[in-house]
């Protein structure tokens, strides 16, 4: 991920009984307060700020984790050990394809993106349903060309009526546009 290698702070956010509210990293914690502020319903009890910094991301991500599972702030929810949330995580699936929840990704971005680049897609999870996959230049190609052939042939029975009266120069375009496809990936595949 760009951000591996920006320094990273980890914060932890304090109320007025000294209760941890809060733990998270940021390379920008200020910019991040901000946005606690408009967006979180416990921000207004924030009174006392705790920031560590460390030379990377992810060794900043690994320090959060830590903390977080062994402070157990009030208001995280991953890696709290007070909550079971069977949506976040970071397995294989039956059908072999590697998931990962978007929360426990951000930290595992870089080599995720390496193993995709491998020929390993990974799905990532939003609230426990796939939400996205990360593949390979490669195989994002060959996605796109199925969906050209695909298309193409989805469009062959408006071209031809039950009378046969169908345009017949339109409908050998359209297959010559979906076999071009096909050949130049068999041709690029040798």
């Amino acid at each position: 991920m760009w951000l591996d290698d920006y320094r990273t702070a980890l914060y932890r956010l304090f109320d007025a009984a000294d209760t941890l509210l809060y733990i998270g990293i940021s390379h920008q914690p200020e910019v991040r307060f901000a946005q606690h502020s408009k967006l979180k319903e416990w921000w207004p009890r924030v009174v006392r700020r705790e920031v560590e910094w460390f030379d990377d991301r992810p060794t900043a991500a690994k320090a959060e984790e830590e903390a977080i599972r062994a402070e157990d702030p009030e208001h995280n929810g991953t890696y709290s050990p007070r909550r079971s949330r069977k949506s976040i995580r970071h397995v294989v699936a039956a059908d072999g394809v590697e998931e990962i929840s978007l929360t426990l990704a951000r930290s595992k971005l870089t080599s995720l993106v390496r193993k995709a680049e491998a020929g390993t897609p990974v799905v990532l999870l939003n609230h426990g349903r796939r939400h996205a996959v990360i593949v390979s230049p490669s195989k994002y190609r060959e996605i796109a060309e199925n969906r050209r052939i695909v298309e193409a042939l989805q469009r062959l029975p408006d071209l031809l009526d039950t009378e046969g009266n169908g345009d017949a120069k339109e409908t050998a375009r359209v297959l010559r546009e979906a076999l071009a496809v096909a050949k130049g990936r068999a041709l690029g595949s040798h």
